[in-house]
């Protein structure tokens, strides 16, 4: 499983490389894409990660 901080590194390495010069429109759209899914993953991980906090500690709703 990936990290928050390898799902944010490949998200800017994906957005970068859509970016360079003489990558195909088609390309750049998925890499755009995949970058994106990434970073709405790690956000995910940090919100579990705050729940399972809430959950030991006792304060879940």
């Amino acid at each position: 499983m990936l990290t928050v901080e390898e799902c944010r590194k490949l998200a800017t390495d994906y957005r970068s490389e859509a970016a360079e010069i003489g990558v195909s429109q088609r390309k750049a759209n998925v890499l755009r894409n995949i970058a994106n899914s990434l970073s709405g993953l790690a956000s995910q991980y940090e919100m579990l990660t705050a729940i399972a906090d809430e959950e030991r500690r006792g304060l879940a709703k």
